[in-house]
């Protein structure tokens, strides 16, 4: 195997540590860690996982200008993404850049404008992509069995959360929007499989501290027809299903609670005959009284998927070659239509009270 790609992570925080330096550590024969930087001293005394003979820089700049640095890796808050993988991509570094990749999409075009100068560099870590139930109900969507998909539902709950980190204030372009977002859109484009033609939303503040977006409804349609029905919230007190998807033949569900797919559907050696509706009164019973339909229901096991999946992709494109399965032209998708679901939803921080 060719030599171990040697990384500098900008940011040691939850996403940092608990993250990027943990995901790697899981690859120890492709990456090495060598240097992390934060603004706080306290974060770079002793960080979980990061190797002792690590750098630690207090500025980015610093381990961007560091020359045994060859990818950087970018979990710092929202605003801070572009600016410095721009930076980062300028002095020759490969980038793996957070989702948000963009705060919004005028900023995602000047980022595209650099990763165009220095094309194969930019990774952007859309690394939901990969996750077992998505990758598995894809496969068998595409196996036919559900017939042609026109209703595709995708729900991400965060539990009930009165949350009050600095995700949570729209001054860091935080909210749920901006941070589950990014995934589930993703995951609803691949499913859709046609750009969209039209976008419903409905975003607000119910009980976060902050005063960002914790209760999303995003409506997509495709110019395919497909919707996709998006929920996204920090308000579920009782969340259940996350994926639902419907076919002219049947039914897929995804419940974590139940650890695997379930399917319902018309077995594909049943056609479907040529009849017509009847005028006059039908008989004392619901449905189709000229055809009886014969169905198969399946339970399909997850694959394992580890969460650190996406730094093989970052591997391969870096060492073999092999082009990087996530477009830089999907993740700017994702911020334009995180835009308009901003815009259309008529979305203004909210104000809080303090109690008496």
């Amino acid at each position: 195997m060719a030599e171990t790609i040697k990384v500098g992570i900008l940011g040691m925080g939850r996403a940092g540590v608990g993250m990027h330096v943990r995901e790697i550590a899981e690859y120890p024969d492709r990456f090495e860690l060598v240097a992390v930087a934060d603004h706080d001293p306290s974060r770079l005394e002793n960080p979980p996982g990061v190797p002792a003979q690590a750098k630690r820089y207090a500025s980015c700049e610093e381990l961007i200008d560091d020359p045994a640095v060859e990818l950087v890796s970018i979990a710092l808050r929202h605003p801070e993404h572009v600016p410095y993988a721009i930076r980062a991509l300028e002095a020759g570094k490969y980038v793996n850049i957070d989702k948000p990749i963009a705060v919004n999409y005028e900023e995602a075009q000047k980022l595209k404008a650099c990763a165009d100068r220095h094309p194969g560099r930019l990774f952007p870590r859309q690394n939901r992509r990969f996750e077992g139930p998505f990758q598995k109900a894809l496969q068998l969507i595409s196996s036919g069995v559900l017939g042609r998909i026109t209703l595709v539902k995708l729900h991400r709950a965060c539990g009930y959360c009165r949350r009050n980190d600095w995700m949570t204030m729209t001054e860091f372009s935080g909210g749920l929007l901006t941070n589950w977002g990014p995934h589930v859109i993703d995951q609803a484009l691949q499913f859709i499989g046609s750009p969209v033609a039209d976008l419903w939303a409905d975003v607000r503040s119910v009980i976060s501290i902050g005063d960002g977006d914790d209760q999303i409804k995003l409506l997509l349609r495709g110019e395919n027809g497909v919707v996709a029905d998006l929920e996204i919230s920090g308000t579920n007190a009782k969340p259940g299903r996350e994926i639902e998807i419907l076919g002219e033949r049947g039914t897929l569900v995804y419940d974590p609670k139940a650890g695997a797919i379930e399917m319902r559907f018309v077995d594909p050696e049943c056609e479907f005959k040529p009849l017509a509706p009847h005028p006059e009164n039908p008989p004392m019973e619901y449905g189709n009284f000229d055809e009886k339909l014969t169905f198969i229901e399946q339970k399909v096991e997850i694959p394992f998927i580890p969460m650190s999946e996406i730094w093989k992709h970052i591997y391969a494109s870096v060492r073999e070659g092999r082009p990087f399965p996530i477009r830089l032209e999907e993740a700017m998708e994702v911020v334009r239509l995180c835009d308009e679901a901003f815009r259309r939803s008529g979305f203004r921080p909210a104000t809080r009270k303090n109690p008496q």
